[in-house]
Formats: C-alpha cells, structure tokens, sequence
C-alpha cells in the first residue's frame, strides 16, 4: 500500500475512534484536574468530588446537552487524524528502511525501533492539537481563568501569553509516554498478526 493511503487509513480510523469514544475522554480529563480547580480545591475537605457518571451527567444537564460532551472535538479531530495518519504511515515506512536486505520482516528490537520512531514524529507534529483539545476540553470549569471563545482565539492568546512554546507545554513527558506506548503497541500488533497468519497457514 502507498504511504498516502496509510495516511487516509490512519486518519480515518482515528476520526472514527474519536467521535465513539469522546465523551468519556472529556470526562477523564474533567476528573483529573477537577480536584486541583480552584473551586474544588475550597471544598475539597467538606465535599466529595462526583465520579465519572455524575460528571457526565453534569454536563449534559448544565453545559449544553449533548453538545457539552463533544466540546473541543474539532482539534481533537484535527490532531488525532493526521497524528493515527503519519503514525502508521511513518511506521510502515521506518520498518520497511529497517528491514534487512532480502528478508521480509525485522527484527522485534527493529520493530520496537519504528514503533517508537513513528509515535515520536507523530506526536511531535501534531502536540499543539493536543494541547487545544485539553483546554478546551476545560474551557467551561470555574476558576481556571481565561476561557477560549474559539480555536483561533485559543491559539492567538496561548502564543500572547505563552509564546510559541506554550502549544508545546508538556511535550518531553508525553514523548517519553508515547515513544514505548507506540513501541510496545505495534510490536504486539506484528506478534499477534504472525501468530493468526501462522495458524491459518497450518490449518490443512
């Protein structure tokens, strides 16, 4: 297959599992800094944080309907699609540059290699997405100052008041995070797909 056409591939299984899975995305990242919001941090002794179903409840209820639980999808699919998109088209081309002249596959520390290779570029061109899709994931919370109006807007005040370096705040932990998540990932993926193709090939 063509390198653009892994990148359609990746690009359109990533929108897919973004718009499925979304909600409980915005929901996780509700729960993980709701206790350090400045609201809740005031009634944090007295008054116990609500759990994942109240959250979403929540937000239906008081934000918007369903609406509230896709906010900031737009640069989440922005980001999540080319991200998928160039990880599996940097994968299959970084393998295939690995793979030792007149064999058909690498070796597993070469496949760990392009796994980690094709998380890191991926995640490195499209952080700045990431990023987006976080605050305005939180753009609607008290106490977190200022709330975005657009993504525009979002982009234009991050760099105002953060610089360029703003869109990449927390890139080095993220890389470290996805560089052996996308290793791991895609070296199991090879040793699973092996392991079926090898019992179809034995079955008579």
């Amino acid at each position: 297959m063509a390198p653009e056409r892994r990148l359609v591939c990746g690009a359109a299984a990533g929108i897919t599992s973004v718009v499925c899975t979304y909600p409980l995305d915005i929901v996780r990242t509700r729960l993980s800094i709701q206790s350090a919001s400045f609201a809740a941090l005031s009634e944090a002794s007295t008054k116990q944080l609500p759990g994942m179903w109240k959250t979403m409840k929540e937000m239906y209820r008081n934000e918007g309907g369903i609406l509230a639980l896709y906010r900031g999808i737009v640069p989440t699919v922005a980001g999540v699609a080319p991200y998928v998109g160039l990880n599996f088209m940097t994968y299959e081309s970084v393998r295939q540059y690995l793979t030792p002249t007149g064999q058909e596959n690498p070796s597993n520390i070469r496949k760990l290699a392009a796994g980690a290779i094709s998380g890191a570029v991926a995640q490195t061109c499209t952080y700045p997405f990431d990023v987006l899709r976080r605050r305005f994931q939180i753009n609607t919370m008290s106490g977190l100052g200022y709330q975005y109006k657009s993504i525009g807007d979002a982009i234009k005040t991050i760099v105002a008041q953060e610089g360029v370096r703003g869109l990449y705040k927390g890139i080095i932990p993220n890389l470290l995070k996805v560089a052996p998540s996308m290793a791991s990932s895609w070296l199991s993926f090879e040793l699973t797909r092996d392991f079926f193709v090898g019992l179809n090939a034995a079955d008579p």
